[in-house]
């Protein structure tokens, strides 16, 4: 294998594994994401929770001063009753005191309905409440193992980095620079051996004047197909 060629393909071995890192660096990304996105749901869902919550406590509170005012009416009624003397007077305050009364037992009703929807409202927003404890714990955990993994990451793609640069001197400027710009596009490989006649990479056909040319000299071809950089295997 001629020179240039093994300088090529351990400057592609050299991305091959900074193509790797890189990767498992950008996954790290979408675990704490997961989280976050999450946390914020079970955020918003506490936010209604306390809204709805805090809706029925108004109404509970609306209700019993309906109740309070309601029976202090009924009280005033018992009074007159005891104070008059006038038939027809008797008559409408006791009328009165009957329609406070079902006035009085129907917004009970509708307190003991809002009671039970105010349970039931606090026992799901104390679901929630945990559920957020418990996302802040596994957030707190999860953080703590990213941080740990990309410190490790970090390092090995500061010592690839430096390989790369020392691997890639080997390479001839023209050669690299056509290899980088065929990478930008086809990551993490840009040069494959020949198969039998065709591209490692496409398959396609190669004329048999280049694959003597490149049998011969060791030239290393782009693919017409695919654009990828071939050589003849040794």
């Amino acid at each position: 294998m001629h020179n240039e060629l093994e300088a090529l393909l351990a400057l592609q071995a050299a991305d091959v594994v900074m193509h790797g890192l890189e990767t498992r660096l950008a996954a790290l990304e979408p675990r704490i994401r997961e989280l976050d996105q999450r946390r914020a749901r079970v955020a918003d869902a506490i936010a209604r929770s306390e809204r709805a919550i805090g809706d029925e406590e108004k109404k509970q509170a609306w209700v019993r001063d309906k109740i309070a005012e309601h029976k202090a009416l009924i009280a005033r009624n018992a009074a007159q009753m005891d104070a008059v003397t006038n038939m027809k007077m008797a008559t409408a305050a006791m009328a009165q005191m009957e329609q406070a009364k079902a006035i009085v037992v129907a917004e009970e009703g509708d307190l003991v309905l809002i009671n039970r929807k105010l349970e039931e409202l606090s026992a799901v927003l104390t679901g929630q409440q945990g559920e957020l404890s418990t996302l802040a714990a596994a957030q707190d955990t999860v953080r703590a193992e990213v941080s740990a993994e990309r410190a490790e990451i970090d390092g090995a793609l500061a010592v690839a980095r430096d390989e790369r640069t020392r691997l890639a001197d080997n390479v001839s400027s023209g050669l690299r620079s056509k290899y980088d710009r065929i990478r930008v596009r086809r990551q993490p490989e840009a040069v494959f051996a020949m198969n039998g006649f065709s591209c490692g990479a496409c398959d396609t056909a190669i004329p048999m004047q280049r694959r003597h040319v490149m049998s011969t000299s060791g030239a290393i071809e782009v693919c017409e197909g695919c654009g990828v950089l071939m050589y003849f295997p040794s």
